[in-house]
């Protein structure tokens, strides 16, 4: 089980950086086919829609769901002249560092488990329609998963926090043991996550192929 864990972190390590190259390279495929920096924005927000609307309604909810007020609701970016364009924003009161980082990750949660759920689908179905719309969807969403600067702010204190008594628990020989059919139940969905993870990875890095091949030819078409 430890061996799928350390998989799955490795995943979604290759999975942020993968997402985040792929976005560039829409980006810039986008900026040749329009000329336009406003457009192929635009263009790559609507692209990005339904990730931006599951991310930024999992601060709202969790915030809500932990008693911290929320106000502002956004789904697409107030401007589009700055550098840093911001897809969305939820505004959240300021609460205590637990809180703050259970509503900071939580679009990272339900991105795993929107993935994982879409994977298994997209590893079921034969109709080609719905195979597209599910590969749309798993790239939309590992796409946007992922916490910002701004929702990382309180986590560092909370996982050092967790870090420390983990290791103190593992030194002073303390085990947290589950009876033998929870154990497996986690096994399972551990090994599970894994494999659908790797499925989100593969559909990335075919992304990537596809873009970069596109924008080869793009260059070749117009030099």
């Amino acid at each position: 089980m430890w061996i799928y864990l350390v998989g799955i972190i490795v995943e979604l390590a290759i999975l942020g950086i993968l997402s985040s190259r792929l976005t560039q390279l829409s980006f810039t495929m986008l900026m040749r086919l329009t000329r336009s920096r406003s457009i192929a924005i635009t263009i790559l927000t609507i692209i990005l829609f339904p990730g931006t609307v599951i991310h930024e309604l999992s601060h709202l909810f969790t915030a809500e769901i932990l008693g911290v007020q929320t106000g502002k609701l956004t789904l697409a970016p107030e401007s589009i002249e700055g550098e840093d364009v911001q897809s969305g924003s939820v505004q959240i009161a300021v609460s205590d560092p637990f809180r703050r980082t259970l509503i900071g990750i939580a679009p990272t949660i339900t991105g795993v488990i929107s993935l994982s759920i879409l994977s298994w689908y997209l590893s079921q179905t034969q109709m080609l329609i719905i195979w597209i719309a599910l590969l749309y969807l798993i790239l939309t969403i590992s796409n946007t998963m992922f916490t910002s600067k701004e929702d990382l702010k309180g986590v560092l204190p909370v996982a050092l926090t967790i870090a420390i008594f983990t290791i103190t628990f593992y030194v002073s020989g303390i085990r947290i043991m589950f009876p033998t059919h929870i154990a497996e139940t986690i096994s399972v969905i551990i090994q599970s996550l894994a494999h659908y993870l790797a499925i989100a990875v593969a559909v990335n890095l075919i992304g990537i192929l596809v873009s970069t091949l596109f924008l080869l030819l793009l260059q070749k078409r117009q030099s």
